[in-house]
Formats: structure tokens, C-alpha cells, sequence
């Protein structure tokens, strides 16, 4: 990832839900029975576990066992698992999140290394009108509708990434 992208993925371009986990868990639950979306995926260890402590599955979790580089665990078994470094996103993310967000879930996706930028593949991957949710360490969770004009400006993100061998 570029320095110069830091900024612009900082920003929020989702609904921000700053309650606490159970009542952000309950709102983007409502959220979901409204818009019936094609299918679910959150990304971040903590909104992970909000969500499935409150009994809720989604498609597709990604995950590090890791909060704000400290060990967090999910206690989940994993599906599948990938190595992505901090800052990139690695092919092997990319190959798999497209892969389960078309097939039949739930997955749980661990990612050995980092996860903060695959919500970027997960929003440009999944089918339009689904809906990707991650933390927002210090604020809430981000609930990101994944739809045309969203897709269009995470493929623009991702294309200025650079490639690295």
C-alpha cells in the first residue's frame, strides 16, 4: 500500500455504528433484515466475535487473532487460511475472499499476517448489494453496502496499490 493511500483508506465510507459491540451488533442486524443482502462478510477479529457471540454467522469472517497488534483470539476453527503482510494485499487473500464470497458459506478466513485492508477485496469481490462490515478501532464498526459506486471506488483504491513480488 502506498504512504499517500493512508489518508484516503482512513476515511469512513460506510455507516458508522458507535455504540458498544452488542448494541453495533444489533443495529447492523437490523440493517441486514431490511436489505436482505446477497451475502455478509465482516472483517476484524473483534467485530468477528461480536457477531458470533450474538449468534450470527456471516458468510465469509476474516480474521487474524489479532486487536490493535495485540493477541485477540477468535475461538472459531478456521475454513481456510492465507498469509497476507501487514500493509498489502496479498494474491492468496485476493484468490480466496473471491472465491468463498461466491460460494455457499459460512467461511471463516484466517489470515496469517494482517487484515486490515481485506475489506477492500471483500467489497470489490462479493456479489453487488452485499454488505461487508469491519472495525474501527476507538469508533465502532463500518457497515459498507457494496454496491456499484462502492465497488467503482475500491477498484480505483486497489489499482493504485503497488505490485511487489
Amino acid at each position: 500500500m502506498p504512504t499517500r493511500l493512508r489518508d484516503e483508506l482512513s476515511k469512513q465510507y460506510g455507516t458508522l455504528l458507535t455504540g458498544d459491540p452488542s448494541s453495533n451488533v444489533r443495529a447492523a442486524l437490523d440493517i441486514l433484515r431490511s436489505r436482505r443482502p446477497p451475502k455478509v462478510i465482516v472483517v476484524g477479529d473483534f467485530t468477528l466475535k461480536a457477531f458470533i457471540e450474538s449468534g450470527y454467522r456471516p458468510d465469509l469472517g476474516i480474521f487474524d487473532n489479532k486487536t490493535k497488534r495485540s493477541s485477540f483470539l477468535v475461538s472459531e476453527k478456521p475454513t481456510n487460511v492465507v498469509s497476507n503482510p501487514a500493509g498489502h494485499i496479498s494474491d492468496e487473500a485476493v484468490s480466496s475472499i473471491r472465491q468463498l464470497v461466491l460460494s455457499k458459506g459460512p467461511f471463516l478466513l484466517f489470515v496469517d499476517g494482517e487484515e486490515d485492508l481485506l475489506s477492500l477485496p471483500a467489497i470489490l469481490y462479493s456479489p453487488e448489494g452485499s454488505i461487508v462490515i469491519y472495525g474501527m478501532p476507538g469508533k465502532g464498526m463500518v457497515v459498507i453496502v457494496a454496491d456499484k459506486d462502492m465497488k467503482e471506488k475500491t477498484a480505483s483504491l486497489i489499482s493504485q496499490f503497488e505490485r511487489t513480488d
